[in-house]
């Protein structure tokens, strides 16, 4: 007859607290650009910006800063930087099947009250690719850090008994 011990209660260090406080804080602000970028989707107002390069290089270097135009509904310029990848930016257009004259032009979704907060809209919700990337980097460090947490090498092993008895 085997004897059950009682696995012994280890608080958690503030380190493990500070990682998974970090974590979970990480998580939350990924949900809520992912949220912000779907209700764009669903209730922005639609019109065409114009995409174009305000970096300013120095040297032999190329170097690349996008930077959307456009104009609200009531006539208002605005003007914003995209947070999409810009590789993504590249492939739009030939997935969209633009042709070459309006290459710089891109669909943008923005908030009336709001049209700072505005996003460009992609070929085949390409744009999505950098949110559903962030939530898995996200998701992997909270999984690695529940994994190395101080607390958890106190207690005894996973043990999964399949035997009948």
């Amino acid at each position: 007859m085997e004897i059950q011990q009682e696995p012994t209660q280890t608080k958690k260090s503030r380190r493990d607290w500070a990682t998974l406080s970090l974590g979970i804080l990480a998580l939350l602000i990924a949900c809520i650009f992912m949220a912000g970028s779907i209700a764009l989707d669903l209730i922005g107002e639609k019109t065409t910006g114009k995409l174009s390069n305000v970096a300013e290089c120095s040297g032999n270097k190329s170097c690349w800063t996008s930077r959307v135009d456009f104009t609200t509904s009531t006539g208002e310029e605005v003007a914003f930087y995209p947070m999409t990848f810009p590789m993504l930016l590249d492939f739009d257009p030939f997935l969209s099947g633009r042709p070459y004259e309006e290459y710089s032009e891109y669909q943008v979704r923005y908030f009336a009250g709001y049209p700072q907060v505005a996003k460009i809209k992609l070929a085949y919700f390409l744009e999505y690719i950098n949110h559903i990337c962030g939530l898995c980097v996200v998701a992997f460090l909270l999984l690695i850090s529940a994994a190395f947490s101080s607390s958890r090498k106190a207690n005894k092993p996973f043990v999964i008994d399949l035997s009948r008895k």
